[in-house]
């Protein structure tokens, strides 16, 4: 069993697909790209324990600040920094970067609207790779066999819907 829902777009794209990972894929999709969306759950994992740091590192500071300009220091730094982490937090979850998955092409559509495409033509065999970025950061890749071209899917996508969703869609992984 497949579940589906129209999302928004913005005006000038056809409506799309919502892809339900946890439903599983059932076959082809009708109309539409197949929407994957970032990891929920990640990013709430992520940003709830950094809130919860600055808000843990806010209580400690207050009590152990000798001075009122050290008390009012810790309050001013980390009520800052849990106000930045939050709003940061709803920014993502308001506005998720996305796999759009088509029987033609595989396009990755970032937060700010950029976009980076995997074409069928160069093949339709895909595999997954972890990508190094700059030392000990190493993000999720998703590239054709045969080619050197990658995606990069950076770090709050599950595999297991990334791959459901091309499976669904006619592509294959080695």
């Amino acid at each position: 069993m497949r579940l589906m829902y129209v999302t928004r777009r913005p005006a000038g794209h056809p409506p799309a697909r919502q892809y339900a990972s946890r439903m599983g894929a059932g076959g082809p999709a009708v109309l539409g790209p197949t929407i994957v969306t970032e990891s929920r759950w990640q990013l709430s994992i992520l940003f709830g324990f950094l809130t919860l740091a600055f808000a843990v590192a806010l209580a400690r500071g207050m009590a152990g600040a000798q001075t009122t300009s050290g008390r009012v220091a810790v309050v001013v730094f980390c009520v800052v920094l849990v106000t930045v982490f939050s709003s940061a937090w709803i920014r993502t979850l308001r506005h998720p970067a996305c796999l759009e998955i088509m029987e033609d092409e595989i396009r990755y559509v970032r937060r700010k609207g950029e976009s980076a495409t995997l074409p069928r033509h160069q093949g339709n065999e895909l595999f997954f790779v972890r990508r190094n970025r700059s030392g000990r950061i190493w993000t999720l890749g998703l590239a054709t066999t045969g080619t050197d071209t990658v995606i990069d899917l950076g770090l709050l996508f599950s595999r297991k819907a990334v791959q459901q969703a091309c499976r669904a869609r006619g592509w294959r992984f080695r």
